[in-house]
């Protein structure tokens, strides 16, 4: 099965936006990790000044909140002195 990652596609004649896109790219970002732009062509120094802060730091959360709910420990030991 193909999954088309695209995140923009045409819904009946309009560009929208698919969820199920987003969604299979953060759960990418969770194996991979992510960086902004931005800050690698060295348009910004740091997010301080960036209007989208706010929303990076949410998909931040979001690859936390996945990979927490999503992470099972099969097996535990301790060491004993």
């Amino acid at each position: 099965m193909f999954v088309d990652n695209t995140v923009v596609k045409k819904f009946e004649g309009e560009d929208r936006y698919d969820r199920f896109a987003i969604a299979s790219t953060m759960f990418d970002v969770s194996f991979k990790g992510a960086t902004c732009s931005v800050i690698e062509s060295k348009v910004l120094k740091n997010c301080e000044g960036c209007n989208l802060k706010f929303l990076c730091k949410k998909i931040d959360e979001v690859v936390e909140d996945y990979i927490d709910k999503t992470t099972v420990v099969t097996n535990g030991f301790k060491f004993e002195n």
